[in-house]
């Protein structure tokens, strides 16, 4: 439960409350220092007639223009996003549709707005079909938007579908955002309470709702006051799920509620906690494929909100000073941990998406920076003894650990999962504070380099992995090192 509870303490962290608690940015952070790959936000300034009205009477679009994605504290209400419970749903909480990463060709661009063949409404996989069929259309089904509003946006879309491909280029990511005119100024989604009554209403139907029985009453697994409206975690988490009968209580929903119930608030709080950790305190550079969560939890009786928010500022700070990151933004974390206050210890979860859901790799707890502290200084001794380099900080010594097995594995997908795997194994142990099989490495390593010589065409290739392989084994002697010299004081065999 340190886990869970260390994700509602980053939540109550939050100014938001209620339904507020669940929204997140579209994109989450970026990199401040990278102008030309800021991601745009393409705004649809939809004509209505009455704009604080229930539900909208399009009469036509005024204009569309093209500005920069923010990430200013008000935005998060304003663009009144939330990510889609599943990628097969007709409908979205927010009438947002991420457009991705436009082509470089215009006639490739129109493509991806209209499909191969122009025909976008039997294009699946265009743009414009998705906008009106997975998000649209159930605005009017709804009734948030009166009959022939959703024919009259498409009209204007196709019409000016030259306009919006030259409007879709750049390098960034772009999102199409639908809002309001009103005298001269565009109402975002969430100042426009058609929009925030349709996201309310979504949320209580498919995240607020009941876990299992409606008259179960039970103790909320973390703030233990009991609540007869019980949520599961498949609500905040995906790798929480029910529909497999290896996961108990497995088909049977009536039960659901019985496994780490949780209560309406600490809902809230557990999500927008994680919405913490995604935009501040995930590492996605260290393991290809791999998300890695870094969740701080004040050690001792009292909760001191003020340090963990100095934590995230300090660790959310990339090497040139911008605060945020992008998808390939690189911030250090590791050895910024390492340096943290004594009165912090750390979470790591190592997690992928695959497909809707998220596959857990691994789950590490409590761990002090102290421990971080003494494997950077073991990577720094094991740079010196071999003579490299290389960088001193923690995040290097782990980003090689994967670059040395990484380089050996076959070229089959499977292989380098494999691969992958054997690494967050490494790295978990390291984590844990435990002893390194070091002799399974080298075994490895020794049964793997002749094929990378034999498939290699370059000489320099095998020379920088047995370089890598001969660096990770100093780094794995010198951790062991230190974990027999704790094994002696606490008199284990």
């Amino acid at each position: 439960m340190g886990f869970l509870n260390a994700v509602r303490e980053l939540g109550e962290l939050s100014s938001a409350s209620g339904w507020e608690s669940y929204l997140k940015f579209p994109l989450g952070q970026i990199k401040e220092n990278k102008k030309d790959e800021i991601p745009k936000v393409l705004r649809i300034w939809l004509e209505v007639y009455n704009p604080d009205a229930l539900q909208l009477r399009v009469h036509g679009v005024k204009k569309m223009d093209l500005v920069d994605y923010m990430i200013d504290p008000e935005m998060k209400k304003k663009y009144l996003y939330r990510d889609r419970v599943g990628k097969n749903t007709f409908w979205g909480f927010t009438p947002l549709h991420l457009m991705g990463k436009p082509k470089k060709d215009e006639n490739a661009r129109k493509k991806q707005l209209v499909g191969e063949s122009g025909d976008w409404e039997n294009e699946k996989d265009c743009i414009f079909y998705k906008i009106k069929y997975r998000l649209l259309n159930d605005y009017e089904a709804c009734e948030f938007f009166t009959p022939g509003a959703v024919d009259i946006i498409m009209n204007f879309l196709n019409e000016h579908v030259n306009d919006i491909a030259d409007l879709y280029h750049g390098k960034g990511t772009f999102m199409l955002l639908f809002g309001i005119e009103d005298n001269g100024n565009f109402r975002y989604p969430g100042d426009v309470p058609a929009f925030v009554k349709y996201f309310r209403e979504k949320l209580e139907q498919h995240i607020q709702k009941k876990g299992g029985d409606s008259s179960a009453r039970v103790a909320c697994s973390c703030c233990h006051k009991i609540t007869n409206n019980p949520v599961a975690l498949d609500k905040v988490f995906k790798f929480s799920t029910f529909d497999k009968v290896n996961v108990l209580p497995g088909l049977d929903k009536r039960n659901i509620y019985k496994v780490i119930p949780v209560c309406q608030e600490c809902l809230e709080k557990l999500t927008a906690g994680r919405e913490v950790i995604e935009r501040e305190l995930t590492d996605k550079s260290t393991i290809q494929g791999i998300n890695i969560w870094m969740v701080p939890e004040v050690v001792g009786i009292l909760r001191d909100s003020e340090l963990l928010r100095r934590t995230i500022k300090r660790l959310n700070v990339n090497d040139e000073g911008a605060r945020g990151m992008g998808k390939e933004g690189e911030r250090k974390f590791f050895r910024r941990l390492a340096k943290e206050d004594s009165g912090l210890v750390f979470h790591f979860l190592f997690w992928e998406t695959l497909q809707a859901q998220e596959r857990v790799h691994l789950m590490v707890e409590d761990v002090p920076p102290s421990l971080l502290a003494r494997l950077e200084k073991a990577w720094q001794k094991a740079l010196t003894a071999c003579g490299n380099q290389s960088k001193k900080d923690l995040d290097s010594a782990f980003k090689t650990i994967f670059a040395a097995c990484i380089s050996l594995s076959g070229k089959s997908t499977e292989d380098k999962a494999v691969m992958r795997d054997y690494v967050i194994n490494i790295i978990g142990r390291m984590l844990r504070g435990e002893r390194l099989t070091v002799d399974s490495f080298k075994t490895m390593f020794v049964r793997r380099i002749p094929k990378l010589l034999f498939d290699s065409d370059k000489w320099m290739n095998v020379r920088s992995a047995a370089s890598r392989g001969q660096l990770v084994v100093e780094f794995m002697e010198r951790i062991n090192k230190e974990v027999a010299k704790d094994e002696a004081e606490l008199g284990v065999s």
